[in-house]
């Protein structure tokens, strides 16, 4: 049995067609199993007929990190390298593969690798030419190019990724297989509005792997809505009205976050199990005008995991009922009630600290609108709930600009990580969500 406790690395290649690139795999991937590595060389066994086997597409999604080598005759010859190249650097574009080394050995025929389909491997090639730790040599020399790939690796006894976004992956090709089943035409109908290429046509015509393959176009879909772009998800959604009819909600939903960049929504999990000990009292300034934007990236930062978090959202300070308590008590006590649900209190207990405590796979998140409230009375509530409740996520709306620095830490507030949302992309995420909705029947 595979896997254990290793990082997973997956090595595209062209079966013996360049006599380099069987020198820079024998140097490679021997060094990296001894370092310690669970390295996956791809095999013709695993290649029947049109399509890719289930267990090549399961190495290409989970693996960890990813190498392609490719000589003169595998960019003339080999249409596997080259849609392995696709699978790999669409889900680098989407971020939830972050290292893929491209090795172009004995060859400098970069028109012709670009014509046969190579041209974002060329790409990355040049990005990592001229960066300045570790930069990829110049020219063709074997050696020196395995050597490069190797110094990209340490000894590892770590675990591996938790496969978070591959399971969500794996939801969202269920539907594709769903609507496939009931429609032989519906996923290339997608595919058609997604404005796939005629490659991608044909790859997505294949009977095994297109739903994955698809899948991760969605999400480069979504994330055109964060470049200032029009994102054909919707109407790729759409598409499958038919063959999905009413589940297509369920499809839209687990979509719904894909325009949240990735890295910004990691500070929206700190401490996240995977990664060891929870962060104490973790907490977030964020400037943004509506709590549901907190929530997306919430969801982008857990893969919309299900059951992965609880979270409840405050109304802003003036739109919270008056009494005779100051802004400061009222703001606590309408955060203790919130929590009541976040906890999952049931009616007639009291909430109190020793009543509750982190769970396993969970997180706890607290939303609260700061519209209203000076920061001396919001940094009141949340240090007193994180004295009680030190797991709990707090996220801070912010309408307009973040306090500064200085400012948070004589607060007591200097743990808090601040981010800062752009109001163009969130008007454009708001107008993507809600023509998502409209395509997926969704009740607003």
């Amino acid at each position: 049995m595979r896997g254990g406790c290793a990082l997973k690395i997956f090595i595209s290649h062209g079966s013996g067609k360049d006599a380099e690139v069987v020198e820079a795999l024998d140097i490679i991937a021997p060094e990296l199993d001894a370092r310690g590595y669970d390295v996956f060389k791809d095999v013709e066994k695993l290649r029947t007929g049109q399509s890719w086997s289930p267990a090549l597409y399961e190495e290409m999604y989970l693996c960890d990190a990813a190498i392609v080598l490719l000589g003169p005759n595998t960019i003339a010859d080999s249409d596997w390298v080259r849609r392995e190249s696709e699978v790999l650097m669409s889900r680098r574009f989407v971020r939830s593969l972050a290292t893929v080394l491209p090795c172009f050995l004995g060859t400098d025929k970069t028109k012709e690798a670009r014509k046969r389909g190579f041209g974002a491997l060329l790409t990355l090639q040049a990005e990592l030419g001229q960066r300045v730790k570790n930069p990829l040599p110049e020219g063709e020399i074997t050696r020196r190019i395995a050597q490069w790939v190797l110094d990209e690796f340490a000894l590892v006894a770590g675990p591996p990724g938790d496969g978070a976004f591959f399971e969500w992956a794996k939801r969202i090709a269920a539907y594709l297989r769903v609507a496939r089943e009931r429609d032989p035409q519906a996923l290339n109908e997608m595919a058609e509005a997604l404005h796939c290429s005629t490659e991608d046509l044909l790859h997505v015509r294949a009977s095994v792997g297109a739903e994955m393959f698809l899948a991760h176009l969605l999400f480069r879909a979504g994330e055109a809505v964060r470049l200032g772009q029009a994102s054909p998800l919707p109407t790729a959604v759409a598409a499958l009205r038919p063959s999905l009819g009413s589940s297509r909600s369920g499809l839209a939903a687990e979509l719904m976050s894909s325009w949240v960049d990735p890295v910004v929504a990691a500070d929206f999990a700190p401490g996240a199990p995977q990664c060891g000990t929870p962060v104490s009292a973790p907490l977030i300034f964020f400037r943004a005008g509506g709590s549901w934007a907190a929530e997306q990236h919430i969801r982008r930062a857990l893969c919309n995991a299900p059951r992965a978090f609880n979270h409840r959202a405050l109304a802003a300070g003036g739109d919270l009922p008056m009494d005779e308590s100051d802004a400061g008590e009222e703001l606590l006590s309408a955060c203790l009630d919130a929590l009541q649900e976040v906890f999952d209190i049931p009616p007639g207990f009291s909430l109190s600290p020793g009543l509750v405590e982190p769970r396993p796979g969970c997180r706890d998140y607290l939303v609260i609108n700061g519209r209203g409230y000076a920061y001396e009375d919001i940094a009141a509530a949340v240090n007193a709930l994180h004295q009680d409740y030190p797991w709990l996520v707090i996220i801070v709306l912010q309408h307009e600009l973040l306090p500064a620095q200085q400012q948070l830490n004589e607060l007591d507030m200097g743990r808090a990580v601040r981010v800062d949302f752009s109001r163009a992309t969130e008007m454009r995420a708001y107008s993507f969500m809600r023509s998502l909705e409209d395509v997926a029947g969704i009740a607003g």
